[in-house]
């Protein structure tokens, strides 16, 4: 395995070309968080869109007035009027919300991806493989709780490696018949070292 960078910091990927279905990682997170931001973006569409109909409606009201001996021709000319402007604002405000959805999926991926990928090296450390964490992208959120857990995997691996060649010498001394007494008692005493140390990590 090679080792991580003396930063400690998860290295950065390039941009690579996605599929919609990668940016679902994690779709009860995401679409949570979407549908808070559809919740605000349905009220305004709706709030808006009321205000822009009753003045559509204020103002063919005003000219069906101004025109009395033509009012019925003139009212059922603008109610039609009005028809084709409600569609419009609600196609209008549907595309909007469709935009909407889109870059709330997007932003919510750069929180679901880190998380996805933090907590994957979490259950890999927890399992005994110290594997280099997946590189985050450039533009993703957590990056300094990612920073932590590689600087924390950075750490182990370093100590795993110390730890290991302190074995392989002290294996190496006790496995050697021409090794003097005094080598075969320092490699002993290394291990006792490196099995206190682990004890005192465990608290014990």
């Amino acid at each position: 395995m090679e080792p991580l960078a003396a930063s400690g910091s998860l290295p950065v990927a390039g941009r690579r070309q996605r599929k919609l279905r990668n940016y679902l990682l994690d779709a009860k997170l995401q679409l949570r968080l979407a549908s808070y931001l559809i919740g605000v973006g349905v009220a305004l569409s709706l709030g808006l869109g009321w205000l822009l109909w009753r003045a559509y409606r204020e103002t063919s009201r005003v000219i069906a007035l101004s025109d009395p001996d033509s009012g019925d021709s003139i009212g059922l000319a603008l109610a039609s009027e009005d028809r084709v402007r409600i569609i419009i604002i609600g196609v209008a405000l549907g595309g909007v919300l469709i935009c909407l959805l889109g870059s709330a999926l997007v932003v919510s991926h750069r929180i679901a991806g880190p998380a996805f990928a933090i907590a994957r090296t979490c259950r890999q450390v927890g399992e005994g493989s110290l594997a280099v964490p997946r590189p985050l992208r450039p533009r993703d959120l957590l990056l300094e709780l990612g920073n932590a857990v590689a600087g924390m995997v950075d750490a182990l691996r370093t100590r795993e490696a110390h730890e290991r060649e302190v074995a392989l010498s002290a294996a190496a001394a006790l496995r050697n018949p021409a090794a003097s007494p005094q080598a075969r008692s320092v490699a002993a005493e290394a291990l006792e070292r490196v099995a206190k140390e682990k004890g005192e990590r465990l608290g014990s």
